[in-house]
């Protein structure tokens, strides 16, 4: 059995490896020596980029290794006919988050990728042809409010002052808590039942508006993290109070310029990379620790030797990978009752003129609304009438504006393949259903201005991101698989084997993943004793976005 202890009558440098006193017990007797104490992070999407960085400011020498050619995961950049499209994330709420990664190197993030705000934030398109934007000034957003429901305007103030309390404990106190003791979900109770935590997202909207299209409004945020409003618990109206706090914002060329300038940081730290690394296992010892990462590069196994893991992929896949007899009864029951979010089709297409009235973001609603969510969520075909959320990116960015054109993605909530899996025969209908909305209701004659138009469906989310049914969120953020109910960030019987990302937070969306690497890094730091790295605070990076 091998114990870890940090000898810290030397302590290391930010960014610089980890000494470690390693004592091996042979027989009673015990030889100890020193070494670098090495982590392998799996998959580079935000969640395990996020991790590396902190798990390298602690002093750890860091290895990530990913089975694409390059790094994002849902966050990749995909080039169809010499354009680059966002594949996945297209907004950045919580912009501190990426704030404190760079300052954890004594970096400023500005320096390296700008984020552009939008403005809008949101225009909602009803089916009544009505709209109403959603906007960063309190004052503006209830004269928007006021164009639907003037009496609805008069509560947004309330619904806004709800939500910051929502904020409070669910992100500020419970954000970055680890939630694998059942007693750490308990001491949340009192606090959640104080605040309605319990009722649905719906239900929360509806204590403070009576108008259908403001609750759909204030209900969306759920959608945009894979929830259904109907199901998702009402602590998710946290949402609006933290893009109130720090906005929305678009990062300049893309996010996937944002992935890079975060593997840029890495590199300039020490942190190694290694793509197309398909992990296959883990080398484990006798003690409840695995000892390394095995992987397939190029028809060539190669072991990745480490004194902890993390898994920054899909939480089902991993459950598959370590087999049943290395998971718990708990696990083994999680993994037979969980539900995975909806799917997500994306149309990425470049027209042959501008639209320069389109907003960055627009969300094009459909009549139904409980109808079509039940459909989206437990339906077993594809709807007819999708609700869409289109995006110009060029809008918000000069720099992503083509000559004479315009470029676009639009996403449609699609059931995820447990419950439909007919994409070969329907994936050219459903292309001309989103094409033939998106011309009658924000886009005119699309048809005809099109240059071309190619599309990704939940095929391309199972088979190039191993997500359980091709879900575009991973599993769906339903109270019963939140707090202890929801996957742990550490396996029960591989106790240094960590997990990150999509699916192991209560939260979701951008800023769950990347918090999900605060809570790895808090447990890192428990399990093997290590100093909390000096760097600029997250409530600091907050208080600049709110002055």
């Amino acid at each position: 059995m091998a114990l870890f202890f940090c000898n810290f009558s030397h302590p290391t440098e930010i960014g610089a490896p980890l000494e470690v006193t390693r004592f091996i017990v042979l027989r009673g007797a015990s030889i100890c020596y020193t070494s670098l104490m090495k982590s392998v992070v799996i998959g580079a999407g935000f969640g395990g980029l996020a991790s590396a960085l902190r798990l390298r400011a602690l002093g750890l020498d860091v290895d990530v290794v990913e089975r694409c050619p390059d790094p994002g995961g849902r966050a990749r950049k995909l080039v169809f006919h010499g354009v680059d499209f966002d594949a996945g994330p297209t907004v950045i709420t919580a912009p501190w988050l990426f704030d404190e990664l760079f300052s954890l190197f004594g970096e400023r993030r500005s320096d390296f990728i700008e984020f552009l705000p939008c403005d809008p934030w949101y225009r909602l398109l009803f089916a009544d042809g009505t709209q109403m934007d959603l906007v960063s000034s309190i004052e503006e957003q209830e004269a928007q409010i006021n164009q639907l429901s003037s009496r609805d305007a008069e509560h947004y103030r309330s619904f806004l002052s709800h939500s910051e309390k929502l904020y409070k404990v669910g992100y500020e106190e419970l954000g970055a808590t680890d939630f694998s003791s059942f007693s750490a979900m308990i001491k949340t109770l009192p606090a959640l039942l104080s605040l309605g935590g319990f009722s649905t997202l719906w239900r929360h909207t509806g204590r403070f508006f009576k108008d259908a299209r403001v609750r759909q409004a204030f209900s969306l945020p759920s959608l945009l993290v894979g929830g259904n409003p109907l199901t998702t618990s009402a602590i998710y109206g946290l949402i609006h109070a933290m893009e109130r706090r720090g906005g929305i914002w678009f990062a300049k060329g893309g996010t996937s310029q944002l992935v890079q300038a975060l593997v840029a940081l890495a590199k300039r730290n020490g942190i190694k990379f290694h793509y197309e690394h398909v992990t296959q296992s883990f080398s484990k010892n006798s003690s409840r620790r695995i000892e390394g990462v095995n992987t397939l590069h190029d028809g060539v196994h190669k072991t990745f030797a480490c004194d902890l893991a993390v898994w920054g992929g899909d939480p089902i896949t991993l459950y598959d990978m370590v087999g049943s007899s290395k998971l718990s009864a708990h696990e083994k029951l999680r993994k037979r009752t969980v539900q995975s979010s909806m799917g997500l089709y994306v149309l990425y297409f470049k027209t042959k003129r501008p639209y320069l009235s389109v907003a960055h973001h627009s969300i094009v609603l459909s009549k139904r609304w409980h109808g079509l969510l039940n459909e989206i969520f437990k339906g077993k075909s594809l709807p007819q009438d999708p609700s869409l959320y289109l995006h110009r990116p060029g809008a918000t960015d000069p720099a992503l504006q083509v000559d004479g054109g315009d470029v676009f993605y639009v996403l449609a909530p699609v059931p995820h393949l447990g419950n439909f899996d007919s994409w070969t025969d329907e994936a050219a209908n459903f292309k001309e259903t989103v094409i033939s909305i998106l011309e009658d209701r924000i886009l005119p004659n699309l048809s005809s201005e099109l240059e071309f138009a190619e599309a990704i469906d939940p095929r391309y989310f199972r088979d190039t991101l191993q997500s359980q049914w091709g879900a575009g969120f991973s599993i769906a953020p339903l109270l019963s698989q939140s707090a202890w109910f929801r996957f742990h960030n550490r396996l029960d019987k591989l106790n240094n084997l960590y997990l990150c990302g999509a699916g192991v937070h209560p939260g979701g969306g951008v800023p769950g993943v990347v918090t999900s690497a605060k809570v790895v890094e808090r447990m890192v730091r428990n399990d093997f004793a290590l100093k909390k790295p000096t760097s600029v605070q997250n409530e600091r990076n907050q208080m600049e976005y709110v002055a």
